[in-house]
């Protein structure tokens, strides 16, 4: 094939997709140094890492602070038009997630929080934040902030091991119906980028959104940051006739 016509990028972007592929490298196994890749893709320093930066946006390649350029296993796939959990996206994509409890206690509902969850000053909140692992591979910081008032007793649970929409539909018969969420990009802080092992200021999608029942009650307000070069949001449209 001639490559004459394409940026230099485009083709050192090719040579490591044809690299992965003549050297049978399965999902996480490790790319050589760059300095290796260099030498064997005959390009500079400059045009491998901005071929790189293309392959971890598109879900091909992922990076690891620290220990170097790996091969995705594939970006986890999650729909915008239904709250389904994060385990059950992971689960039907036959990938292990595991969690991380970061912090879990009670807090008394301040005036973002009664706004969003329409409940008075000072009522209970259970405040929930993980890193939730994929195959082993920090994907997401999730921040919920539920009523406590539909839930008492929850912070029993262990929700490194429990899941949360589960104990709330199976213990506490609450009835989740549907949700609004809102999506936009920003960049990871330095503490954000420990847990998520990326670079500080690595761009992730922010995702906000509240969960309800079917009358409309404010069950979870949420915040969470998702490595965008491990998660991508699907959507289905429809012709209305």
């Amino acid at each position: 094939m001639d490559n004459s016509y394409l940026k230099p990028r485009e083709e050192v972007v090719e040579k490591i997709e044809y690299f992965i592929d003549q050297n049978e490298l399965r999902p996480n196994d490790k790319l050589p140094s760059e300095r290796q890749l260099c030498e064997v893709l005959g390009t500079s320093r400059t045009t491998l890492r901005s071929a790189i930066k293309r392959l971890i946006i598109e879900g091909v390649l992922y990076s690891k602070r620290g220990a170097g350029t790996f091969v995705s296993p594939g970006k986890l796939v999650q729909n915008l038009q239904n709250i389904q959990s994060l385990s059950k996206s992971a689960m039907e994509a036959n990938k292990t997630l595991t969690a991380k409890v970061l912090y879990a206690d009670m807090m008394e509902c301040n005036k973002e929080l009664s706004k969003r969850m329409k409940l008075t000053l000072g009522s209970k909140i259970f405040c929930l934040q993980r890193l939730r692992l994929i195959d082993g591979v920090p994907v997401t910081i999730e921040l919920s902030y539920i009523d406590y008032s539909l839930c008492k007793g929850i912070e029993q649970y262990d929700f490194s091991q429990d899941s949360l929409y589960k104990v709330l539909e199976e213990v506490y018969n609450v009835d989740i119906d549907h949700g609004t969420e809102s999506l936009s990009v920003t960049f990871v802080s330095e503490q954000e980028s420990d847990l998520l092992e990326v670079e500080n200021g690595t761009p992730v999608f922010y995702v906000t959104g509240h969960v309800y029942t079917k009358n409309e009650k404010p069950i979870e307000y949420y915040k969470s940051i998702k490595r965008a070069d491990l998660i991508r949001f699907s959507s289905v449209l429809k012709h209305k006739h």
